[in-house]
């Protein structure tokens, strides 16, 4: 992962570091300064700029517990309010990364199996959803958490599985594929991966299902160029027109098309693209969160090949009119 301040050789897109964090930050939960009980200290990795959004993880955890407690007690509440705590910081209402998203997911399946068991269906569902969430980030690759509690979670995921419709069927094979191909099971992963796909073809398809659909093909058949350009490019206008310009999300799928352009040698395109992704990512989230360095990344990467075609001095002119 590149680093705040550095640069591709050549390249005319970096980024400035901004003012140094302070050496002491207070908890915005607790209001104390320095470490908790546990000795550590005050952590940010969210979207809040400045001096705001520190806090110790204990008090987050606490907090999220808190509301969710609040959330479940209130039949006003949608079930996924209460495990937004831990997915999002309140201050800027975006997710969670790093080691901050590991821990928080993993205190909110230890909060849903140990507070909310009350044997309802409702319980039920938002234990699904916590052990998702936590396969999920088990399954991306940036922590050091071991195979044995994923092979946990998916254990009671399959357990789980007969009282689930289609669709939390289909999202929970999709998340048990992702894992076992983050582990190296690759036959396991397809398995899972093709099961999943078959129940999504097998529903009333819908604008979410046919993407879903495209991004399980994409990982069942590698990399494929049109495929790429244009499932990836339809899964971001749609994530653009639900989430917003401004939203992790929305420059993650910005990012991936981006990829996927330059590949199909569509390089000014997805240079126009990424110039964007990265001034909005790094005013709104910051130098240093992970999808603005994501952004950053691929545009220091992009390039455009001199073509040596012999047959025009301008060189193979259809590939650069394609490119254009």
């Amino acid at each position: 992962m590149l680093s705040s301040t550095s640069t591709l050789p050549g390249s005319p897109y970096t980024i400035k570091p901004e003012g140094a964090a302070a050496e002491v930050s207070s908890c915005w939960l607790c209001l104390e300064e320095g470490s908790d009980a546990s000795g550590k200290p005050p952590v940010r990795n969210c979207s809040c700029r400045g001096t705001s959004g520190y806090a110790h993880v204990s008090c987050v955890i606490n907090y999220a517990e808190h509301k969710g407690r609040q959330c479940y007690g209130s039949t006003n509440q949608n079930s996924s309010d209460v495990c937004r705590y831990f997915k999002c910081c309140p201050n800027c209402n975006q997710e969670y990364q790093n080691d901050v998203q590991s821990d928080l997911s993993k205190a909110m399946v230890s909060f849903v199996e140990r507070k909310l068991h009350d044997g309802t269906p409702r319980a039920s569902h938002l234990r699904i959803i916590a052990l998702l969430d936590r396969l999920f980030v088990l399954s991306s690759g940036a922590h050091e958490e071991g195979s044995s509690e994923g092979q946990v979670i998916c254990s009671k995921l399959m357990f789980l599985m007969d009282g689930m419709d289609s669709a939390m069927k289909a999202k929970t094979y999709y998340a048990l594929g992702c894992f076992h191909g983050s582990i190296g099971s690759l036959k396991k992963a397809k398995g899972y991966l093709e099961t999943a796909r078959n129940l999504l073809q097998d529903a009333d398809s819908d604008t979410s299902s046919v993407s879903d659909i495209a991004e399980i093909e994409l990982k069942l058949n590698g990399s494929n160029t049109s495929i790429d350009v244009d499932s990836l490019r339809k899964q971001y206008e749609e994530t653009l027109a639900k989430s917003g310009r401004e939203t992790t999300l929305t420059i993650d799928a910005g990012v991936s098309l981006a990829k996927a352009l330059c590949s199909a040698d569509r390089s000014c395109e997805a240079e126009k693209l990424l110039v964007n992704l990265v001034a909005t990512s790094r005013r709104v989230h910051g130098q240093d969160h992970n999808c603005t360095k994501s952004a950053l990344k691929a545009l220091q990467g992009l390039t455009l090949e001199v073509p040596s075609s012999i047959d025009s001095e301008f060189g193979d002119i259809e590939g650069w009119f394609q490119s254009i």
